[in-house]
C-alpha cells in the first residue's frame, strides 16, 4: 500500500519560512502562539506520517470528514468526523487516513510561549459533537482566513493578523461550549424542524448528505420530510443542498484564489466535473466563467 505525506487532489498547504518563524519569536505581539505550517487535505487517501522523534511544534489535526488514526506511546486511537487531536511537540507519533473512508483534515503546526498551556488536550482524540448551536462553518472560515491572509503575503500586517487569529481558532476547539454560547444562541432553531434541517445542511455542506441521513436525524419518513421541507423552503431537500453548495462555492470563487477542484472539495463534491455541471445548471455559467466575471471585485472584501 502506498504511503503519501501530501500531494492530494484539492489540497491546500502553506509552510512558513524559518526566518519568518524566527522573526515571530522576537515579536512580543504574537510570540505566544506561532504558526509553522497549516493546510487542508481533502479525502487524503493513503495519507501516512511517521515521526519517531516527534515534531518541533505541536500538531493539530481536525477531522471534518471520513476517519483516520493516530498513535502515541504505542497507543492507537481513531480520529473520525468532528474530532480533533493535539499531538505534543517532540513526542514520537504516527498518523494516517483510514483505507476505506480516508479523512479530510484541517491541520496546523504551532508553537510559542503559550502552546504548552493546552496540555489537557495532548495526544487524545477529542469529539466535537454537532448540535443545533454548532458553529462549524464559522470555525472553518476562520481557519481559511488565516490561510488566505498568509497566502496573500508575508507582510508584517498579514503575519500579525493571522497569528492573532490563531488563538481564536484554538479557542473554538478548546472552549467549545463557550464558543457556541458566545453567539447568543442565534443558531438555535428548536421550534422548526426545517430550520434545524437547513442549519444542519449549511454546517455540513462538505459532507455526503442524503435524504435518508436527514430523515434519520430528524425522525420523519422521507415522504413527510420532503413535503414539509419543500413547503417551507420552496425547494426539494437535495435541490436545496446543491443550491447552498453553489452559493458557498461562489463565496470561495470570489474571495479566494482556490483552484476549481479545490473549491469542489470544499463544498462536498469529490468530482470537480460533476461540480461544474451542477454549478452551471444553477447559475447559468461555469465556475471559471463566474470567477472571470467577478474579476473586477476586490479580493478578500
Amino acid at each position: 500500500m502506498p504511503r503519501i505525506k501530501h500531494g492530494f487532489s484539492g489540497q491546500q498547504m502553506l509552510i512558513m519560512p524559518y526566518e519568518l518563524v524566527n522573526g515571530m519569536e522576537r515579536n512580543p505581539l504574537v510570540n505566544d502562539l506561532i504558526i509553522r505550517s497549516l493546510g487542508y487535505f481533502p479525502t487524503a487517501r493513503h495519507h501516512y506520517i511517521d515521526r519517531p522523534h516527534g515534531c518541533p511544534e505541536h500538531v493539530l489535526i481536525y477531522c471534518v470528514k471520513g476517519k483516520g488514526w493516530f498513535e502515541t506511546c504505542g497507543n492507537r486511537q481513531t480520529l473520525s468526523e468532528n474530532m480533533f487531536v493535539l499531538l505534543e511537540a517532540s513526542k514520537s507519533h504516527k498518523y494516517g487516513a483510514d483505507s476505506k473512508t480516508p479523512w479530510s483534515i484541517y491541520w496546523l503546526h504551532f508553537k510559542g510561549d503559550k502552546a504548552n498551556l493546552f496540555s489537557a488536550f495532548f495526544n487524545r482524540a477529542t469529539a466535537i459533537p454537532p448540535d443545533d448551536n454548532s458553529r462549524i462553518d464559522n470555525r472553518i472560515k476562520l481557519f481559511e482566513e488565516m490561510f488566505n491572509v498568509l497566502s496573500e503575503s508575508f507582510s508584517p500586517d498579514n503575519l500579525n493578523y493571522a497569528h492573532l487569529c490563531l488563538g481564536h481558532f484554538l479557542g473554538t476547539l478548546f472552549y467549545l461550549d463557550t464558543y457556541r454560547n458566545a453567539a447568543g444562541k442565534v443558531y438555535l432553531y428548536s421550534n422548526s424542524t426545517v430550520n434545524r434541517a437547513t442549519h444542519f445542511i449549511n454546517e455540513n455542506l462538505d459532507k455526503k448528505l442524503t435524504i435518508k441521513m436527514l430523515t434519520d436525524i430528524f425522525g420523519y419518513s422521507p415522504s413527510y420530510f420532503y413535503r414539509i421541507f419543500r413547503k417551507e423552503t420552496g425547494y426539494a431537500p437535495m435541490d436545496y443542498v446543491n443550491r447552498m453548495r453553489v452559493q458557498r462555492a461562489c463565496y470561495y470563487l470570489l474571495n479566494s484564489t482556490l483552484r476549481i477542484n479545490q473549491v469542489s472539495y470544499k463544498v462536498g463534491y469529490d468530482d470537480p466535473y460533476y461540480f461544474s455541471r451542477i454549478f452551471k445548471r444553477i447559475t447559468g455559467m461555469s465556475p471559471k466563467e463566474y470567477r472571470r466575471k467577478q474579476e473586477g471585485q476586490s479580493f478578500m472584501q
